[in-house]
């Protein structure tokens, strides 16, 4: 049985980093060298669409938290800024799928990159093992070991 004393302050952590303001400042040397259309609202969408692939505006939305009429007024900038295009549905004639374009991917290599780099920033310091202890313990809240 695990420690109540160490899942409480595992809750209090996360707590801590999903606070919009942390988030933030995660990403803000990333957005710093963003290309036109990205910003802290158009992000979501375009690194979403990165990770999930094409995806219609209601269900992106509900992936990345942020609400459908929202998700839809981004695709909109970065669509404007040429790194997103919409199609139709092949399994719904009435809905669109958004899709990154190859500036899309670009932009978001470029920023990954980024983020890469301020995160070497973060955790040069660190003791041996405590990134790695991070990454295994993060991957194993998301995907736990089936019994």
């Amino acid at each position: 049985m695990a420690d109540t004393g160490l899942a409480r302050d595992l809750e209090q952590a996360l707590g801590q980093l999903l606070l919009r303001r942390n988030r933030r400042a995660l990403y803000n040397a990333a957005l710093d060298s963003a290309p036109t259309g990205v910003d802290r609202q158009t992000y979501p969408v375009l690194s979403g669409l990165a990770r999930l692939g094409p995806q219609s505006a209601a269900r992106l939305a509900d992936e990345v938290g942020i609400d459908r009429s929202g998700a839809s007024r981004y695709a909109d900038r970065l669509e404007a800024a040429g790194l997103l295009e919409r199609s139709p549905d092949p399994s719904d004639g009435r809905a669109t799928l958004l899709a990154l374009t190859p500036a899309g991917h670009a932009a978001v290599a470029g920023l990954r990159n980024a983020l890469t780099r301020h995160l070497a920033g973060l955790i040069a310091d660190w003791p041996d093992g405590r990134a790695q202890a991070l990454i295994d313990g993060i991957r194993l809240l998301i995907d736990p070991p089936s019994d």
